[in-house]
């Protein structure tokens, strides 16, 4: 097995309240849940980490940008095919293996252009045990 960084992307469909009280990360984790389970996530790619842009015509989608990044080992059946990727991170996102490690706002200035970054990483053994 191997860890890998999966990024998915999603135009308009995860807006992010202003205000920090009103945006919990259980509750963040639930939506992406729900939005993964829909198949309103794209796959973009695996082992992209930070290189979004280059991602074809991703300056002219929507206004409001979600990228969710999921880092998880993929043996290689997981590698198959780019459905059994996802389906194994909505498996680990179903299944508690994923804590949401990482959230950040960026955007440029100069065009103001929201954009939210997740990133979930996997728990350990022992923190996985203890979830469950």
């Amino acid at each position: 097995m191997s860890n890998y960084t999966m990024t998915f992307y999603c135009r308009d469909c995860l807006p992010v309240p202003d205000a920090s009280q009103f945006r919990p990360h259980r509750n963040l984790h639930d939506r992406i849940r729900s939005l993964m389970g829909a198949r309103k996530l794209e796959l973009v790619d695996f082992n992209l980490t930070e290189n979004y842009q280059t991602y074809p015509e991703y300056h002219s989608r929507g206004r409001h940008k979600t990228i969710v990044e999921i880092r998880l080992d993929l043996n290689r059946m997981d590698l198959v095919s780019r459905e059994s990727i996802y389906n194994r991170c909505l498996m680990a996102i179903n299944n508690d293996e994923l804590y949401l490690s990482d959230y950040s706002e960026t955007g440029s200035e100069a065009n103001a252009v929201p954009e939210n970054l997740f990133v979930f990483d996997m728990k350990s053994h022992r923190d996985a045990s203890e979830s469950a």
